[in-house]
């Protein structure tokens, strides 16, 4: 899962890191006013994530956008005058390590609002925890459902959810043409399993046959049994509920099992997009980075300016970047309070994004609200839109 060619992640689990972002813009003659804006105190943004561990990288993806997208802010003048900085902690998200950041960051008076975790089952178990401490928590890369209707009025997501996510899949599939499906899911209960039984319902519902569904532990790495056991009844196609790593070992051993079926499912990220046996996946997309949309184009431009090694632009760095943009938009409108941004939260509409164009939130899920999907397939490691 590593990334290489991006920069080594912070190393102290658990230690506090914060990140000094650029000072206000301007020209000489702005020199004074500057100055005295750069008196107000600092707006300050919790993270909780993995800065080390198995899911280092996407704790890279996000810090590099929070970074693009907080100097952009800064330069064009914080929050009403307020610069915007980061104070990071090592989750490696894992549940017993993200309740512990999340009471330091309760604990700290000067953290608003804290992003994260990067998975559903770190950032569940933490919510009591936010919800008690009255500070905002905003999941905007956790996809499970039960993240904001389990929680509270503190937790916020701008992910599209599982449920969303896999009945379009197989909504789509169907209108394919196709009749049967093998399927291999995470055996893990926050995420994989119920992201199964929303796709199986939606599969039944449309009427497109399931002919096997094998359950796979996302730590192995031999995943031909099941894969055997998931094409034995001969499906047009095969559907994978997983992440990209684990989703770049079942499409190799599948095709390495004779199977020749479109596969669905992957993520863009490098350890899929570099797969040579991932060429013509198809999945349903939020964000596209070939995307003609000026936002889009004006972000990515930004971003490979900003870091000219990282790799290509992939959700999780627009996921991040819209987080930061739409944290910003609350704060303005209810101010940089605790209470303030949650109030602000309650009241942000049309938000830009490189996501979705514009965010506003459902106020009754915390979610966004009427979330679109892009039909995309793999050429040359890369994700482009399909339109077969």
């Amino acid at each position: 899962m590593k990334r290489l060619s991006r920069p080594a992640v912070i190393a102290a689990v658990a230690a506090i890191t914060v990140v000094s972002l650029a000072a206000f813009s301007g020209t000489a003659t702005a020199a004074a006013p500057a100055a005295k804006s750069a008196k107000k105190s600092t707006l300050y943004f919790g993270v909780s994530a993995a800065e080390t561990g198995p899911y280092a990288q996407y704790g890279t993806q996000f810090q590099e956008a929070f970074t693009l997208a907080a100097d952009q802010v800064n330069a064009k003048g914080g929050v009403n005058g307020h610069p915007v900085a980061l104070k990071y902690q090592d989750s490696q998200s894992d549940p017993k390590q993200s309740v512990t950041v999340a009471q330091d960051f309760v604990n700290d008076p000067s953290i608003k609002l804290v992003f994260g975790d990067y998975s559903s089952a770190a950032s569940i178990p933490a919510s009591p925890i936010y919800t008690a401490g009255k500070l905002l928590q905003y999941g905007f890369n956790n996809s499970n459902p039960d993240f904001t209707a389990l929680g509270s009025k503190y937790q916020w997501s701008t992910s599209v959810t599982t449920n969303e996510s896999y009945t379009w899949t197989a909504d789509y599939i169907k209108k394919q043409g196709v009749k049967s499906v093998g399927v291999t899911y995470l055996n893990t209960s926050d995420w994989g399993i119920p992201a199964y039984q929303a796709f199986k319902a939606e599969a039944k519902k449309v009427g497109l046959k399931i002919t096997d569904a094998e359950s796979v532990d996302p730590t192995s790495d031999d995943f031909r049994p099941s894969l055997i056991k998931a094409t034995a009844g001969k499906p047009q196609a095969f559907v994978h509920i997983g992440y990209g790593p684990d989703a770049a070992e079942i499409v190799t051993q599948l095709r390495s099992v004779g199977y020749k079926g479109t596969f669905y499912g992957g993520q863009d990220v490098a350890a899929f997009d570099t797969t040579p046996a991932a060429a013509g996946s198809i999945e349903g997309a939020e964000f596209l980075p070939s995307s003609p949309a000026p936002l889009v184009k004006s972000f990515v431009k930004a971003f490979t300016k900003k870091y000219p090694k990282a790799g290509p632009v992939t959700g999780f760095e627009a996921g991040a970047y819209d987080a930061l943009n739409v944290a910003v938009a609350a704060a303005k409108i209810g101010g940089t309070t605790r209470a303030g941004i949650l109030k602000g939260f309650a009241k942000v509409k049309n938000v830009p994004s490189v996501v979705y164009g514009k965010i506003t939130f459902d106020t009754k899920t915390r979610l966004p609200a009427a979330p679109q999907l892009t039909p995309t397939v793999l050429k040359n490691n890369e994700w482009v839109v399909y339109t077969k």
